[in-house]
């Protein structure tokens, strides 16, 4: 049996940090009545975290090329915005979700053209956007909004559900779009010639590696952008399900949040290694830290060191796994 590829040890870790973590969580809460690991844990995570996992899809395309998108929680805290302020107006709910995910597509197209076509630094292009997007944010409203419209009241409440009693678990549709984000982009980056390229430009080598395997990595690298704008239209449109309302300090942070689950994740934040369902796993890690901390009735602001602590752990692991990919 051969040894394990250096490219799966950060996956391996983030789903041994999953196992340890509900091992622990099934040790210390489960009772008679009830497991800790259920089914219901497992939906209500993604359906506190669907917002997140879409983010956090959309960022993996973007580091897999070695870049970077500050911009994603100014987007989605604009978006929600201006969904709230087109229902009070009367657009029609078709046109009112199509502007929210257009909103995001058009800010990761201009995050890309800046980085491809006038070569600006992804921290620098995307932080100039994330600025922009809260700025119009503000603009569009410094108080928060309410959404009440029905149809948009209707899809945010539809869930389907199974069991009964301490058993009952649901899915909902926030759930049904981040689990076919994740799928698509699944598909994208193992199963096409885009997703070889992407993983192409994050190899370190400026590109020549894509350009002799005759792959287009100008339109590529504006189109991770593109994707990940638009990832952070439907998250924005999902919190908006979440919360029911527009406001403009929605998402301050939450551009960290994506990345720190990119990282738990197992993709490499130098580009070029990393697996999108390894990011699904890492959402629930940080998700499951939120649930552990409230479990044991500490602060809510414990979840940002502990998830500090796990992020510093495999910082330190890609760290060495690149130490040694170039030795």
């Amino acid at each position: 049996m051969g040894r394990l590829d250096r490219r799966f040890l950060p996956v391996v870790g983030t789903v041994a940090t999953l196992v340890v973590m509900l091992g622990v969580g099934q040790a210390r809460y489960s009772t008679d009545n009830a497991s800790f690991v259920s089914m219901r844990l497992f939906s209500n995570l993604l359906v506190d975290n669907s917002y997140l996992l879409v983010l956090a899809v959309g960022m993996t395309f973007v580091i897999l090329t070695g870049g970077i998108d500050l911009s994603v929680g100014a987007v989605v805290a604009l978006v929600g915005l201006t969904v709230a302020q087109l229902f009070i107006t009367g657009v029609p709910l078709p046109v009112v979700l199509a502007v929210g995910v257009l909103i995001g597509t058009l800010c990761g197209l201009l995050i890309g053209v800046m980085v491809q076509v006038f070569d600006i630094q992804p921290f620098i292009a995307s932080l100039a956007v994330m600025f922009l997007a809260r700025g119009l944010a503000n603009v569009v409203s410094v108080q928060s909004l309410a959404i009440d419209d029905p149809g948009f009241a209707a899809l945010a409440s539809w869930s389907i559900q199974f069991g009964e009693g301490s058993s009952l678990w649901r899915i909902n549709s926030s759930m049904v779009v981040a689990v076919v984000v994740l799928l698509l982009a699944f598909y994208l980056l193992h199963y096409t010639r885009f997703g070889r390229t992407v993983y192409g430009l994050g190899s370190g080598d400026d590109g020549s590696a894509v350009r002799l395997m005759g792959l287009r990595g100008e339109r590529t690298r504006i189109l991770v952008y593109v994707i990940s704008g638009t990832c952070a239209g439907i998250a924005g449109i999902l919190f908006a399900f979440y919360t029911r309302s527009g406001f403009n300090l929605t998402g301050i942070g939450m551009e960290l949040d994506a990345i720190a689950a990119v990282v738990i994740g197992g993709t490499l934040l130098a580009g070029g290694v990393g697996f999108v369902l390894g990011t699904g796993v890492g959402v629930l890690v940080y998700g499951l830290i939120q649930v552990l901390i409230a479990r044991e009735g500490l602060d809510s602001w414990w979840t940002r060191v502990f998830i500090g602590i796990v992020l510093l752990a495999f910082v330190i692991l890609q760290r060495a796994i690149s130490v040694r990919r170039k030795s």
